[in-house]
């Protein structure tokens, strides 16, 4: 991303704060991988800082999602000075974390990452483990050592690639009705330990609250810009390619044409109604094939569809998390 790219990014999100008369913003850099390119993330920081301080009355913060194999002792300091939030992608110890996070000579990224984990477990750092049909089968100890290192908050989610079997989501329920067990245990014992894969499903049932409105908040409370400055309802829309479903406007549009537009009337209308394949499912305002925008472009094409396979996922981890509770 270029430096004027960045810059309008910032603003535009800086003014659409302020439009909206919220009190806070947060800004996250992603790619690929951002600390591939540190001097911009400084540059975007302190054209921030800058912003607040001359017009903004809102508290501002900063986020990064990183792999972290590039971190070193110079960027701990900063990402703890700037106070960032860090989402590290760790699936889990080194035999389970290496099934899928590969470097381009085919070798596993965990001995690059593992060095780290005394200081991201210092930092304000989620978890983020991805779930795949190669390593699930571990996915309930790979979750029991990412607490072991100290981490207090992490969760999961799902490969959705078109291609689980019955016999595999078998395998996935064992796993998940272990790690509803553990998570269990810790509440009981009064251990602060955030496990969203089944927390989540937990509270939007016993709160009546919706992941819609809380957490997704597409377009919205949300939107994303790729290295092009084309912008997007969320980061999993993006990509440069310029026929891009989802392009809600670029970065020097004016922000009517961005956020009137025909794609954010569209992600309006996700918002604004439940879809009919849903209609009269008790679990739909905790169900990502109902609620979450981008799993449902993602696995589907369409914010309005809804996936098969995403839809026996959600059915299968909301009746585990409701029986774990009961017992």
């Amino acid at each position: 991303m270029s430096n004027d790219i960045m810059e309008a990014a910032i603003h535009l999100a800086f003014e659409r704060t302020l439009s909206l008369g919220q009190n806070y913003l947060n800004i996250t850099f992603f790619g690929g991988e951002p600390l591939l390119c540190m001097d911009l993330i400084h540059k975007g920081v302190e054209f921030a800082k800058a912003l607040v301080r001359e017009r903004g009355n809102f508290r501002l913060r900063f986020a990064v999602n990183t792999n972290a194999t590039l971190l070193d002792d110079s960027i701990i300091e900063y990402l703890k000075r700037e106070n960032f939030r860090v989402y590290v992608s760790l699936d889990g110890p080194e035999e389970h974390h290496d099934i899928c996070r590969k470097m381009v000579n085919g070798g596993g990224s965990f001995k690059l990452v593992e060095p780290h984990i005394p200081a991201l477990r210092e930092l304000d750092t989620i978890v983020f483990s991805v779930v795949t049909r190669e390593n699930m089968r571990s996915l309930s100890s790979a979750v029991r050592w990412i607490y072991a290192q100290g981490f207090k908050s992490m969760t999961t989610a799902v490969d959705f690639d078109g291609k689980w079997t019955g016999d595999e989501f078998d395998v996935l329920a064992r796993e998940y009705t272990e790690i509803a067990k553990f998570w269990i245990e810790l509440k009981r014992s009064k251990v602060p330990f955030y496990l969203g894969t089944i927390q989540d499903k937990l509270k939007f049932r016993l709160t009546g609250m919706r992941h819609r409105t809380t957490s997704c908040q597409v377009t919205e409370g949300v939107i994303a810009c790729a290295t092009n400055g084309n912008l997007f309802p969320c980061t999993r829309f993006i990509t440069s390619k310029s026929d891009a479903p989802y392009i809600m406007g670029n970065v020097f549009d004016e922000p009517a044409k961005i956020f009137d537009g025909a794609v954010a009337r569209d992600v309006r209308d996700f918002f604004n109604r439940d879809k009919d394949d849903c209609e009269g499912c008790a679990i739909r305002f905790r169900c990502h094939a109902h609620e979450c925008a981008c799993t449902s472009f993602y696995s589907t094409g369409s914010i309005h569809g809804v996936s098969a396979e995403v839809c026996t996922h959600e059915r299968m981890l909301a009746a585990i998390c409701d029986s774990a509770v009961c017992e």
